[in-house]
């Protein structure tokens, strides 16, 4: 699955893609597992298998506001904690049981003075990734609670039957209760 995932983003030697892939570690994250909290340097780049990870932080009442649902064929890590090696300020829990490849620091940062055509593969997922998100961003912020459920519905179904209500509540920016009332109002559509 992680061999398919970085084609995606172009072609590689295969021994270098065996190199890389070479680096990564088999993990399994048990349900309710905390992979990432606060205060924690960051060291690993995750790439997810199978199950759910929701990251989160807490706003200045307290409440719990998600920040992202990591799903499956997605790969993740909380770029400031990791890039920087500050400590991270957010949380990172496995929603289910969780499969995934870890690819720590330390490899990482040999690969990419090992390798160029590997320090320049990893530079373009980098700059693709922050590319998608800039554009995810952009988009969902001219889109109404509504329209941000509609949009998760049609390109995430297994995480909107996965995911607790209030996280997926959380993550669109609104409440339990106005999500309920959608989703109440679209099935009587």
């Amino acid at each position: 699955m992680l061999r398919n995932y970085f084609k995606g983003f172009g072609d590689i030697s295969p021994e270098n893609m065996d190199y890389l892939l070479s680096h990564c570690k088999n993990m399994e994250v048990p349900k309710g597992m905390e992979l990432i909290k606060p205060k924690q340097e960051v060291d690993s780049i995750y790439f997810l298998e199978e199950g759910f990870l929701h990251y989160y932080t807490y706003n200045d009442f307290g409440e719990r506001v998600t920040l992202k649902v990591v799903e499956p064929n997605y790969c993740w890590t909380i770029m400031d904690s990791f890039v920087n090696q500050v400590p991270s300020t957010e949380y990172c829990v496995a929603l289910s049981p969780v499969r995934l490849c870890e690819l720590k620091r330390e490899k990482y940062q040999a690969i990419k003075s090992e390798n160029k055509e590997l320090s320049n593969f990893i530079q373009s997922i980098v700059e693709q990734i922050l590319s998608a998100k800039v554009i995810e961003a952009n988009k969902k912020s001219k889109m109404t609670v509504e329209q941000r459920y509609l949009d998760l519905l049609e390109n995430h179904p297994k995480m909107v039957q996965e995911v607790p209500v209030q996280i997926i509540a959380s993550l669109i920016g609104t409440s339990r209760e106005t999500l309920h009332r959608i989703r109440r109002k679209l099935a009587a559509a």
